[in-house]
């Protein structure tokens, strides 16, 4: 009886034990680990995929705030990724309440600049199937892309009509030739997607070749924003002095 009573109390203690370390709440930090942990053994489903598999690929997007994070995974595993994918954003979502609780304010996305990757096509290198972007796209192949690129955009903004001043909004272009900025607008109320994907688009290939050609990072041709009027039937960007 003495050793059921000492098994039943060594029991009980453990329970208790395990009660308060789950009523502990964890720190930012800590669901942060948790959160990474995850994102890599969803970035090992797709590592080392043999180029003769190829075609049973497909590319999974996760996009959280204003990053875009891409996965190229095999058909066979896609309840694997989708699994953890759910269990990545439940740890994200905790650390953002730890966020909170801990004080800190943290900006969910703020786009200055629409620049976010965009998939380009599945290729293979040493025989293993490989991911290709607008940031990791040959520099030859992102320097032909950018014109034909930029003509769709300047399509999209000339189909823009504008019979009231609110409710505009502008985004800018780089150019990695002249290492400076063009402006655009756009309707903030209206859908922008296709505008926002192709400027991201154009904007990253840009990016690319600046950083290959290590052109640096000092832009010129800054500008203040004053306000955007519709004259003729179509948006126009002014500029403060």
């Amino acid at each position: 009886m003495k050793f059921l009573a000492k098994t039943i109390s060594l029991s009980l203690a453990l329970t208790l034990l395990f009660s308060a370390c789950k009523k502990e709440e964890l720190s930012s930090s800590q669901w942060g680990e948790l959160a990474e942990a995850k994102r890599k053994e969803m970035l090992a489903l797709s590592t080392n995929i043999p180029c003769n598999q190829k075609q049973n690929v497909t590319v999974q997007t996760l996009q959280l705030n204003c990053s875009m994070q891409f996965f190229p995974v095999l058909s066979a595993d896609l309840q694997k990724y989708e699994k953890l994918k759910k269990e990545y954003l439940a740890f994200v979502s905790k650390q953002f309440e730890a966020f909170n609780k801990e004080g800190l304010i943290v900006e969910l996305c703020f786009e200055s600049l629409w620049a976010t990757d965009q998939q380009i096509r599945i290729d293979c290198k040493d025989d293993k199937v490989q991911l290709i972007t607008a940031e990791n796209l040959p520099v030859e192949e992102a320097k032909s892309m950018i014109p034909t690129v930029k003509s769709q955009i300047d399509n999209l903004i000339a189909a823009l009509n504008c019979t009231n001043n609110a409710n505009w909004s502008f985004t800018r272009l780089i150019n990695h030739q002249t290492m400076s900025f063009d402006y655009i607008p756009y309707a903030a109320t209206s859908d922008y997607k296709e505008l926002k994907a192709k400027v991201s688009l154009y904007n990253r290939l840009n990016l690319n070749v600046i950083k290959a050609e290590q052109k640096g990072s000092t832009f010129t041709n800054i500008k203040t924003v004053e306000k955007i009027e519709c004259e003729n039937g179509k948006p126009v960007i002014k500029f403060t002095n």
